[in-house]
Order: structure tokens, then C-alpha cells, then sequence
């Protein structure tokens, strides 16, 4: 089956759409799969600095912002956290485990949700120990890998590692003819039908 490889961290909200929208194209090409790559934004080392508010904001006309558009273009709401970003450095080497073991989307699902539906701290074992057993890992086993840092080396960081390897944003969608990232549906869905045009052999449609 055609696979489309996506760079993505669980605790970027462009990745909540991304993974929103990667549903949507699986309904819309069923035999499409994809493969999840860890990309850590905020590594042990890195600092995180928000953005400084806007001098006399308040005295603005509201503007959106380019995550404001896309949410309404795909027609979703994020959900708010009220919580600090989590490290997701573990949750993503889980997701290696899970990957070995069959349960990639599964583990994905709830990792996702966990941290934007539930507002909890995916850098929290036991949270990621709970995820592991609700899609049917062994927990034994996955303990150990997270333990171990046994999938330490599949997981890229942030920043000069991930441009090294062509990532500047997340997600990021690697399609054999483009890369593009931070982009509505429209523009994933016709790259995708080309993308699936061109793996069963046919020229893409002018």
C-alpha cells in the first residue's frame, strides 16, 4: 500500500490538524498509510521562548493569525490546555515500540489525545504507561524500551538535527515530489491524489 512518511511532534498544534487531517485522506484514499517520524521541538537544552505580546494589541482590529486560518479553512476547533507543554521526547520513542509491534495509529491516537482532549503531560511515564496498555502493548516490554532508551537515536531534535534532515516545520509532509508543511486540506488532498496516481502507475491528471 502507498505509505506517505510525516514529520510531526505530539505537542505541536499544527501536528493536532495534521493528524486530523491524515484522517481525512485515509477516508478519502483508503489504501493510503503513513509512517509518523518523531521530530522533538523542545529538546533538553532548548530553550522555549513565547512569542513577546504585541505592543498596544488591544487597540488593534483582531487579525488571525496563519494556525487561525487553517483551523477555520479545515473547520476544526483546538482544544485549549491549560497545563505546560510536556517534553515528548518518551512518547515519541513510544511510538517507535508501538510502531515495531502493530500499533502505531493506535498508540498515536491516544497519545494525541491524551495531551490535547485530556490536558495531561505525556513526558509522564505512568500517562504514557496507561496509553501502552489501553492499545494492547505490553507494558513490560514497552517500559523497558523507554528504560533502555532503546529507540533514543530514531527520534530527531530540534533545531540544526531536524534542518540537517530538511524539517523546518512540523508537520511535514514528504511527498516523493514535494515536501510542504503547515497546509490546509486542499492542497494535502490534491498532493495526495497525485501522490496515489503516481504509486499505481498512472501520470497525474494536467
Amino acid at each position: 500500500m502507498p505509505q506517505l512518511t510525516v514529520a510531526h511532534d505530539y505537542i505541536c498544534p499544527w501536528c493536532w490538524v495534521g493528524r486530523r487531517q491524515a484522517k481525512r485522506l485515509r477516508t478519502d484514499f483508503p489504501t493510503l498509510t503513513f509512517d509518523w517520524k518523531g521530530y522533538e521541538l523542545l529538546p533538553e537544552g532548548l530553550p522555549y521562548t513565547p512569542k513577546p505580546p504585541e505592543p498596544n494589541a488591544d487597540k488593534k482590529p483582531r487579525v488571525p493569525s496563519r494556525f487561525d486560518l487553517i483551523l477555520a479553512a479545515d473547520e476544526l476547533i483546538l482544544p485549549k490546555r491549560t497545563n505546560e507543554l510536556s517534553n515528548s521526547r518518551l512518547a515519541l520513542e513510544g511510538a517507535e515500540f508501538a510502531a515495531e509491534n502493530g500499533k502505531a495509529e493506535e498508540y498515536h491516537d491516544a497519545v494525541y489525545h491524551a495531551y490535547w482532549e485530556e490536558d495531561r503531560d505525556i513526558s509522564d511515564r505512568a500517562v504514557l504507561t496507561e496509553i501502552a496498555e489501553a492499545v494492547g502493548l505490553d507494558i513490560g516490554e514497552f517500559n523497558t524500551a523507554l528504560e533502555r532508551r532503546t529507540y533514543r537515536d530514531r527520534v530527531v531534535e530540534y533545531d540544526e538535527p531536524a534542518y540537517a534532515a530538511g524539517v523546518y516545520n512540523v508537520p511535514t509532509w514528504m511527498f516523493p515530489n514535494e515536501w510542504v508543511a503547515e497546509q490546509p486540506y486542499s492542497v494535502l488532498v490534491k498532493l495526495t491524489a497525485e501522490f496515489m496516481q503516481q504509486s499505481a502507475g498512472a501520470k497525474p491528471a494536467p
